[in-house]
């Protein structure tokens, strides 16, 4: 494991050894609760795991990118699957009073995070507030939210198992209150609230988007002045992401930016206070 100060010349030459050429290589980012360290990537090949970490969020994901690429150099002619699970968990009731308890984030059996550690009130409420992005995940089915004690990790103070498809079956997260299981509970049963949303997205090869690139790429400005007074809050977020991610590509998303600002300076005119501080489009850009 390279610590986060280490350089990437350092990843590199420990990179080196490791064969990349197998069909089941995997890459992906691993929850810094896990390996004990910020902005690490984890390398799964027929021979073993290993985890490394980088300075920022930034180098991880080009190391993620370049390892990718050197694995499945098809990658982008291939129609692939790409899941990913956003998670918040926010608090529990009905607690062993004054325990230190974390949060443990398993799918399908296998541990993928966990929060940091607290201790529940006397009331037995607990607040931890901690959101989990994981990307890149093996095909699963069930994600298990366990409670443990601090200094028992092994033995579970609660449970509970969501299926995924539960997660995934709308577009917005699902948001709700999970009764635990729990060996000698009493007349209150403890609960999690939790939100989530699991996403798979089917990734066509790279030649079946070129219209669509082209289109938008040539046509941005009509698209968002059509869109912009239609499409609701939660949508024009939505939109406005996946724009700057398709223009950054093709080497446009400075021109979208500077024209959606100049847009946005001649609606608002003369009320200037409202510059930039609405729900629009090109904030939402900026943002993104």
């Amino acid at each position: 494991r390279v610590p986060s100060r280490s350089s990437s010349r350092e990843s590199l030459l420990l990179l080196q050894p490791l064969d990349l050429t197998g069909a089941n290589v995997v890459v992906r980012p691993v929850h810094g609760s896990i390996v004990g360290e910020k902005h690490c990537f984890q390398v799964l090949t027929g021979r073993g795991r290993w985890a490394f970490g980088c300075a920022s969020v930034a180098e991880r994901d080009r190391w993620i990118e370049t390892l990718r690429r050197t694995a499945q150099p098809n990658k982008d002619n291939c129609e692939r699957l790409e899941l990913a699970l956003s998670l918040w968990v926010y608090e529990a009731r009905d607690l062993p009073p004054r325990r230190r308890i974390r949060c443990h984030l398993h799918l399908d059996g296998t541990l993928f995070a966990r929060t940091t550690a607290k201790v529940a009130g006397a009331d037995g409420e607990l607040f931890w507030g901690e959101l989990f992005q994981l990307a890149a995940l093996p095909p699963c089915r069930s994600l298990t939210l366990t409670l443990c004690r601090d200094d028992q990790a092994s033995q579970a103070v609660a449970s509970v198992t969501v299926p995924l498809a539960e997660l995934a079956a709308t577009r917005q997260p699902l948001e709700r209150w999970y009764p635990l299981s729990a060996a000698g509970a009493g007349e209150r049963v403890p609960a999690l609230r939790v939100r989530g949303r699991y996403r798979e997205v089917k990734v066509l090869p790279i030649v079946r988007y070129k219209e669509l690139a082209e289109f938008i790429t040539f046509h941005y400005r009509e698209l968002c002045a059509r869109l912009e007074p239609t499409i609701a809050v939660r949508h024009k977020e939505e939109l406005a992401g996946a724009l700057v991610r398709v223009l950054q590509s093709t080497g446009k998303a400075k021109s979208f930016l500077i024209d959606l600002g100049v847009a946005e300076l001649d609606r608002f005119d003369e009320r200037e206070a409202l510059i930039f501080r609405e729900n629009t489009l090109a904030t939402k850009a900026i943002d993104e």
